[in-house]
């Protein structure tokens, strides 16, 4: 694992993917390769697919995982159907999505994805596509950012947030956004910060559609049986995998649908305080 990359509730997702030993388990979002390596030694006569949409974390799996049972592909996981058949895979027997961004992204300020971190406002997990946040913002009307700042970020002050933001000619940094954030708000602005960059980050790499594209799409390569297991951190993404694995016609929710992390993991890994692992099984 890279430095400052902890896998949240690793035990429960090995346990749940890799009781059966599946010929393949497909980890959708590797990131920094924690649960793909547990994953891996779990299932030495198996293998894993580890999807990673960020190019240079990409690069950094395929040295890691290089000479052992995981093949690293640089993609989005909506594309995992492509990449199976192309790649001769059977139909996979446990899958993995933690939609949460990655400690590795976070701690990396010329990718913009934190408030605490002065860099370029960019958050684009795939820099040679899209838009940076910044040119995103500035081409918005106030109302359009009020409308994702309220929809992605859950966050009552955004109209007033949004106004502050139009405000501010420059919006080129994390600090520029933050600071009008700040000027928006009273109090202590470290929630409003969280959910404004939140929902930045989630508009400005469409990843409720890419979430939407996956579920719709999920049963053409998993295998009758198959355990999948996705990490949540936003209701929005919570409420859209907590639906399909009830009223899905190919999935089920498995019994218990979910799990939380311990208090003492929590404790020791701050980004498990709002994760929830959802369980689903293919019928």
């Amino acid at each position: 694992m890279e430095r400052g990359h902890l896998p949240i509730m690793p035990t429960e997702i090995v346990e749940y993917l890799c009781a059966s030993s599946p010929e393949l388990v497909v980890d959708g979002t590797s990131g920094g390769g924690g649960h793909t390596s547990l994953i891996s030694r779990a299932i030495p006569d198996g293998h894993v697919l580890a999807i990673e949409r960020d190019p240079s974390a990409s690069k950094k799996l395929t040295e890691k995982f290089n000479g052992t049972n995981v093949t690293v592909i640089n993609s989005s996981y909506t594309e995992t159907p492509g990449i199976i058949e192309e790649n001769g895979f059977p139909q996979a027997g446990g899958a993995l999505f933690d939609l949460g961004l990655s400690s590795i992204q976070l701690d990396t300020p010329e990718r913009g994805f934190s408030h605490r971190t002065s860099g370029p406002l960019d958050m684009r997990f795939d820099r040679s596509q899209g838009k940076p946040a910044s040119e995103l913002l500035r081409g918005m009307t106030e109302k359009q950012i009020a409308d994702a700042i309220y929809r992605y970020g859950e966050e009552g002050r955004s109209r007033v947030i949004a106004r502050a933001i139009k405000r501010n000619s420059r919006l080129l940094t994390t600090d520029d956004l933050a600071q009008a954030v700040q000027s928006a708000v009273r109090g202590n602005p470290v929630k409003p910060l969280a959910r404004v960059f939140q929902a930045i980050r989630i508009l400005v790499n469409g990843e409720l559609d890419h979430l939407e594209k996956l579920l719709s799409e999920m049963h053409l390569w998993t295998d009758s049986g198959c355990h999948v297991a996705v990490l949540t951190f936003h209701s929005l993404e919570d409420g859209m995998i907590k639906r399909h694995f009830r009223d899905s016609e190919y999935f089920r929710q498995f019994d218990p649908p979910w799990f939380l992390p311990s208090l003492a993991e929590k404790r020791n890994n701050p980004r498990a305080r709002s994760a929830r692992l959802r369980l689903g099984v293919r019928l």
